[in-house]
């Protein structure tokens, strides 16, 4: 049952390597990629053997399409705010030449809906196992990493775009609407 979790995940790592190169890009990540990266693979990799080697709290059966149900809403979700910053898409924190400011689709509402569809992406995947320790690690795992990309990401767009960039911070939410 297991393998029906990773379909979704298989396909977010797809739409990731797939996406257009940046164009001359300036990189600003301060580590913030390497922690990504790491933490993508302990999402994926702490659920799996929660699921194969360690039996406690077991959720019911029906989380597992649940979960994957939200894990490929997270995957649209990702796919869309690719698609909505086109060329300025880029796994990195960076500027690009010609850089604009995106505030049209999931982002008239979310500065960062990408990371909304990568947390849905791999919580799903956790909960798709069917254990609510996953969600718990994955969670933790989630969000101790991407409060520290956003911060970086954040003041990078802050000193590139400057008050057109904390006028757009005002107006929207981080990243989940009416709560952070």
């Amino acid at each position: 049952m297991l393998l029906i979790a990773f379909i979704p995940v298989l396909l977010y790592l797809f739409l990731e390597f797939a996406r257009r190169d940046p164009i001359k890009e300036a990189k600003k990540n301060r580590g913030s990629s390497m922690l990504i990266g790491s933490v993508f693979a302990w999402m994926f990799i702490i659920p799996t053997i929660i699921h194969l080697f360690v039996h406690v709290w077991l959720l019911p059966t029906y989380t597992i399409a649940v979960g994957v149900f939200i894990s490929f809403g997270g995957v649209w979700i990702r796919y869309a705010a690719m698609a909505m910053l086109g060329r300025f898409y880029s796994r990195n924190v960076g500027i690009q030449e010609k850089h604009e400011l995106i505030q049209t689709g999931w982002y008239r509402l979310i500065r960062h809906p990408g990371y909304l569809g990568t947390c849905l992406t791999f919580l799903g995947f956790a909960l798709a196992t069917a254990y609510s320790l996953s969600v718990l690690f994955d969670g933790l795992l989630f969000f101790s990493a991407y409060t520290y990309r956003i911060r970086v990401e954040e003041t990078v767009l802050v000193a590139h775009f400057g008050d057109a960039y904390v006028r757009y911070q005002q107006k929207t939410w981080r990243l989940i609407p009416f709560i952070y």
